[in-house]
């Protein structure tokens, strides 16, 4: 690539720069490493569902959206007071209390669900994951 590419960036559609020596690359689509992320922060938030909420809201709305749910099925439910909790959720049925961990998530373009476990969900014995998306909730494992 030279100096002269008439190749664009992606994001600020700037020139983009002649591969360095060192480069492994030599089909950049970005000019800078800044542009590749906030391409992608861009992609993100046009796909997002959930844009106009702050996270706080959002992750309110999820947990409310469970309760009702879990609360519909029978269950006892007891929201956490606090956001330090490590779960955000406790349910009681027939003497058992779990804890549900409430994400909120979205299937990506290719229809895949856009989950992800924390690396202290382990330390917190999550008994059951709860996905919100715009449609539905997700429960894993499944609740019976």
């Amino acid at each position: 690539m030279s100096s002269m590419n008439s190749e664009k960036c992606l994001n600020c559609e700037g020139e983009l720069p002649p591969p360095s020596k060192h480069s492994r690359n030599n089909s950049r689509k970005y000019c800078s490493y800044k542009c590749r992320q906030d391409f992608y922060k861009g992609k993100y938030r046009d796909f997002n569902p959930f844009k106009g909420n702050t996270p706080g809201t959002t992750g309110a709305i999820s947990e409310l959206r469970v309760a009702i749910d879990l609360l519909s099925k029978g269950f006892n439910v007891f929201r956490s007071m606090s956001p330090n909790s490590p779960c955000d959720l406790a349910i009681l049925k027939n003497g058992d209390l779990l804890k549900i961990e409430v994400r909120t998530t979205f299937f990506t373009a290719s229809g895949t669900l856009n989950s992800t476990k924390h690396k202290n969900d382990d330390f917190q014995n999550i008994d059951h994951y709860a996905w919100v998306t715009p449609e539905k909730i997700i429960y894993e494992p499944e609740l019976i």
